[in-house]
Parts: structure tokens; sequence; C-alpha cells
């Protein structure tokens, strides 16, 4: 048996901490390579068993999944170091997939298990780890024919992979797939196409899917990161894989990060406090891209000694806040040519979100007059990859989610003629993009998440001021349209919504007339296993607030949370449910029916919708089935209803406590303005079960 060359393995861990030991980052103050240690801060991690089809996690509701990681406690929570450990059967997994929703981390995650795996510092049992890039591998041509040595060769000093000795180990090399959600290229291959020959020269496609499907150097290890949306697709690929879902930032790592980014204690400070007094915008730092993006804008508020007082309330802002940052650091005289060029950027973006491209060649660049000498440097990152056994110059934005970004801006600035440059793709409007939504959520989720934000009317204003450029008013029209007929279509004759993320969308747009138009047609809400997160029932409450004709709620499976910050103790007033508060005329749960199924309401999530009862009059019905609510929970629901502004007429309820249990389907007859009158259970025992309930409130 060949053995491993000591040189060799050492030649090229030399090699590969090289390569990952810097990031280049643009600007920022301290713009160019910084070393990825300084910038890397640790990630939670869960494990999960996913769905296949499950949606992309929106940004902002990760924060449930921290709070279920946390309650779950370690059992469930994992590191990086103990991928590749035995399970509790002894059991050592293969193939591990590490999913997280965008700029969560994956690739950055990647980066620093090559550049720990190269220090000697982590996974000692794989004498070689190889890091394949799918948005690189997208720079291949389907006619490209290469071997699986190719591949390893690409990565390996003087291009000469110790292929020998590889194979006389192959259960020691690691391959880390990264973005497996951005391969344009399809995996599902017949059987029979597959190669079982590191040496045999195939299409990078098939050479990919005969090393997932292991068929190719069958007992290597694999590490592969993608989008949630793109699970089922690497479903057909994969027999047996473990799974850990990257959550982002827990507060502590958050803190860590500003710490990191700003290298001066004051103002990492000053940064932790504005942020932490917000929820929303500490909750969206949970992603460390839009953390980065945070920090990067109020860098320069802090170097101008500005007051941090305009807070980002939408997922949209802070990019637009971003691309007004960049603007700034351009002269003057550049505004001549800044709204042709973000024409033909935001045209490039767009193309690149529907052909699945995120890397763009010079040649393409030049093509599309995107060579500017000044602004080029300002939206486009520039690298060097090998290509064909050459060096090639290629172009990318600073982070998928921004091309996302430039791409909704392609729709929401009209057509401008030759200023929009040429689209490669001519057919696809706004239109089209709305109708693709639910096939190509993958590509096209925060596109159109985007595209409601870019409805805020200051943001229009901060654009057309920063840019010069205006944005379509036919852009309402079709977004009120789509929302209205895609619901239409959904609910039937119920003239009910059943989409959590058309309330995100509404949201992103803050527009109150814009909101109320788009809800007239419709009269409730039915929502099924959702976790409804503090971000979620402040979408719902904005939403609430211009629903009109809203009369009925029914939500089954559901998880509700009301929680603070960990532990963390802000100045200020405390803060209601987002479902029910002073500043809401309305109250979600006051719409009536109202229906609570086994929505794990424990005794702190009882508070607000146990006050609605005496406080909203429009609450005649309320249906509430769950058996956590407890002895507190019990009490609070008496207490409202009890209450002598209660106008609830029936009751139906199931639960358990302490107190009592109260089994099948109750009715409480009230009177107006009065306390309990009679319960009925349908089985004739309604004055002990009264009595019972008199006991309990």
């Amino acid at each position: 048996m060949f053995l491993i060359g000591v040189d060799d393995r050492q030649k090229y861990g030399d090699h590969a901490a090289r390569g990952f030991c810097t990031s280049r980052e643009v600007n920022t103050r301290r713009a160019g390579n910084v070393t990825l240690s300084s910038r890397y801060a640790k990630l939670m991690k869960v494990t999960k068993t996913p769905n296949r089809t499950e949606q992309e996690r929106e940004v902002l509701g990760l924060r449930q999944r921290h709070e279920e990681a946390r309650r779950e406690g370690a059992n469930h929570t994992i590191a990086v170091e103990t991928l590749f450990q035995p399970d509790k059967r002894g059991q050592i997994p293969q193939i591990f997939v590490l999913v997280g929703a965008a700029g969560i981390g994956k690739t950055v995650t990647s980066r620093k298990i090559m550049l720990d795996w190269a220090n000697g510092a982590l996974y000692a049992q794989f004498d070689y780890a190889f890091y394949i890039s799918c948005r690189e591998i997208n720079l291949s041509q389907q006619e490209d024919m290469l071997s699986l040595g190719d591949l390893m060769s690409d990565c390996c000093p003087d291009r000469q992979a110790p292929l020998r000795d590889i194979l006389a180990n192959p259960q020691k090399p690691l391959f880390i797939t990264d973005g497996f959600d951005e391969m344009r290229f399809s995996l599902e291959q017949p059987k029979c196409n597959l190669c079982s020959s590191a040496e045999e020269k195939k299409p990078v496609e098939i050479i990919l899917s005969s090393l997932l499907e292991k068929t190719l150097l069958s007992e290597s290890s694999l590490l592969i990161t993608t989008r949630p949306t793109a699970l089922q697709s690497l479903g057909q690929c994969l027999k047996t894989e473990c799974f850990a879902e990257i959550l982002g930032f827990s507060e502590a790592e958050r803190e860590e990060y500003f710490h990191k980014f700003f290298m001066d204690e004051d103002k990492a400070r000053k940064v932790i406090s504005f942020v932490k007094r917000n929820d929303i915008l500490f909750t969206m730092c949970l992603v460390p891209i839009v953390c980065w993006t945070i920090c990067a804008v109020l860098e320069r508020e802090l170097d101008e000694w500005k007051d941090l007082s305009q807070t980002p309330t939408t997922i949209t802002e802070p990019y637009v806040s971003y691309l007004s940052r960049l603007l700034k650091c351009g002269k003057e005289d550049l505004k001549q040519d800044l709204k042709k060029f973000l024409g033909r950027l935001c045209c490039l973006a767009d193309d690149g979100i529907w052909k699945q491209e995120m890397l763009f060649e010079e040649r393409e660049i030049e093509e599309r007059g995107l060579n500017h000498p000044v602004l080029s440097s300002l939206f486009l990152t520039e690298s060097v990859l090998r290509k064909d056994r050459e060096c090639v110059t290629v172009y990318s934005f600073i982070h998928l989610s921004f091309q996302e970004f430039f791409a909704a801006l392609f729709y929401a600035l009209g057509d401008d003629g030759d200023e929009r440059g040429h689209s490669r793709t001519p057919e696809k409007t706004i239109k089209v993009v709305l109708e693709n939504e639910s096939e190509c959520k993958t590509r096209l989720i925060l596109v159109v998440r985007f595209l409601f934000g870019l409805l805020n009317k200051e943001l229009k204003k901060k654009l057309k001021e920063i840019t010069g450029c205006e944005t379509s008013p036919q852009i309402e029209e079709d977004l009120l349209r789509w929302i209205q007929i895609s619901q239409e279509v959904a609910s039937g004759s119920d003239r009910v919504i059943y989409n959590l993320n058309i309330f995100h969308c509404l949201f992103e747009s803050q527009d109150e007339t814009f909101v109320s138009c788009a809800l007239e047609p419709f009269t409730g809400i039915a929502l099924r296993d959702v976790s409804l997160t503090q971000f979620d029932q402040r979408v719902f409450s904005f939403c609430v607030k211009h629903w009109k004709g809203l009369d009925s709620l029914h939500l089954e499976w559901c998880f509700l949370t009301w929680e603070d910050h960990e532990n963390e103790v802000i100045p200020g007033p405390p803060e209601r449910s987002c479902l029910y508060g002073s500043d809401n005329p309305r109250p979600l749960f006051g719409a009536s029916p109202c229906s609570l199924w086994q929505c794990q309401l424990t005794s702190p999530a009882c508070r607000d919708p146990a006050a609605v009862p005496s406080t909203s009059r429009s609450l005649k019905k309320l249906d509430v089935q769950d058996r956590q609510m407890g002895d507190v929970g019990v009490r609070l629901l008496c207490e409202g209803l009890k209450h002598p502004s209660c106008c609830l007429e029936t009751l139906w309820w199931e639960t358990q406590s302490s107190l009592g249990y109260f089994p099948g389907q109750h009715s409480v007859g009230l009177g107006l303005g009065s306390c309990f009158c009679q319960l009925g259970r349908g089985d004739g025992s309604g004055v002990s079960q009264t009595v019972l309930i008199r006991e309990m409130c």
C-alpha cells in the first residue's frame, strides 16, 4: 500500500493556509485583505431533520430557532469540530450538510474549516481537504471535460495533485462543496452516466454527481453547504447524510463580531448599545452579511460624529443605506456616469439571478460597459481564478444578497433605454418574476421581498437623491395585483390568506395605504405549522392595523413566542406583545372568531391574548385548544373573561393545568359584561363544571 507523503501533505497544507488565511473586504475604512480570523465569529449550529420542501428561512425568522436551540440545550447544538466524530451508535458520518439562509455564513464557515485544517487545528483524520466552490464551477462550460484529479490539482501548488498517494488511502480526503444551491448545472444524472475513476474525464456535473452519489471515491468524506431551498434537489443525489442548520450569531457572537469589526472598544460599545435598543435591528444582526452591512454603514456615521438615531425597520433599508454609503465614497463628478452605470449593473445582476451566475468574466464586464475606472471597484469585487489551466479575472457582487438587491432595482427603476444596458433576458419583466416566485424561490424570494421594500416612500426618496433614478410607478400596481390574484387563487372562495410571506412582503413596504388596498378583498388569516417569532408578530400587527375587513383568525400547531433578549435589560419602557399593544387599535387576537389550536401557549405567551376579551368588543367567539397554558395562563385568561368589558359570547376551551383539565369541546355562554353564567360540556354536567371554572378563576 502506498503511504501519503508527509512532504506532499505539508506542502499542500502550507499552500492552503496561505490561500484561506485572508478574505477581501471592500468599501470599509480598512478595505483590502483582512485576516479571516479577525472577522470570523463562531455561528450557532443545530442538528435537524430537514423538510425537503422547506422554504428559505426569512432573515428575521431565525430568532425563533435560536430560542428553540437554547431551550433544547447542548444535546441539539453542534460544533464544527464534532461534525465527523462518531455518533451515539458509534458510526462516523461520511456526508454532512450545513444548511443556512442567504448571508448566514456558510462560505465563511467553509473557508475557516479549510484554514483550520491546513493549520493542523481541525480534522486531523483527513490527509487532504479540497475546497470546491460551486460558484467557480459555474464558469465551466457544459462541454468542458475534466476529471476529479483535475479538480484536485486546481487546489494544489504547481497544479499537481499527488493522486497516486490520495487513491492509496481513499478514506482520507475531505471534499468541501460550498454553495450547492448556486450550481447552475443539473446534478440529477442517470446512473449510467456516472463515473468511478478519478482519472476519467467527464463534464463537471458528471464528476460532481459521481462524487455525491459515491460512485467516485466512495470512502471519502463530504461537507456540503446549501440554502434550504435546494435541499430537495440535493436529496436526489445523496443516499445518507447528516444535517446541521447554521442559525447565525447568538447575542454573544454578535457582540464579538462588533468588537472584531471596529477594533475600538468605545465604538463597539456604542454600536452594541445602539442596535440593542432596536429589536428589529438587533434581530437582523443574527445574519452575518446583514451584521457586516450595518457595521459598514454605522462605521461612517461614527466617523462623522453623527447621532445613531435613524434605524432600519425592514430588510431593504440596510441595503439602500449601504448603497448610499458607497456613493458617498465616490467623487462628486461621478454622478454624471452613475445613472448609466447603475442601470447596467442592475441588468447584470438580474441576468445573473435568472441564469444562476454569480461570477462574471472580464469580457462580459467590458461588453456591458461596466469597466468604469472608479465605479466598478465600488460595486464589484475582483478575483483571479483558474479556468482551463489558465488564470482568469472574474467579478462578483460582494454577496449574493446584494446581487438580489440590484436585481430588484432592475425592475423597480423601470425602462431607461440605453441606460439599462443590454439585457440578456429581455423577456423578464416584473410580472414574469412574480409569476415564477413560487416555483423559483431559491432565486427570487429575496428579489421579491426587495421589490416590496422599494415601495417605501422614504427609500424611494433616498434612492432618487443618491442616484438620480426614480422608481417606476408601475411596480406598485403590479405588486398589488400579484398579491390579490395569487392569494385569491390559493384561498378560493374562503377569502382567507394562508401565506405568512405575504404579510412580510407588505410589511417591507411600510406603506399603510398600499397594505390596506392589498388586504381589502380578504377577511381572514389561517396558518398551520409555522413559528411566529416576535418579528412575525410585529409584521402582523402592522398589517392588521390597516386591515378593515379582518374578521377571523385560525392558528393551528403554530408556535408563538413572547421573549426578551437573552437576559438583556435595556433601559426604557417595556414593550407589550406585537400582536396586542397600545399602539394597535385592532389587535390580531381581536378578530372574531379567533381560533388557537395546539399553539404551545406557555404561561408568558398567554398574557396578551388573555387581555383581549376585556378590551376588544369585536371578539365574540374564542376557540383555545392547548394543553401547555399552565396554571398562570389559565388564570390570566379567566381574569380577562371575568372583566366587565368582556363581550365574548362563546368559548371553546381545552387545556390542562394542576387546577383542572377540561376534555372535549366546551361552550361557555356569557352575558354581555357578565362573568361565567353557564358552562356546557354536551354531557349534562354543566353545573359541576361551572363550579370548577369559578374555583380556577
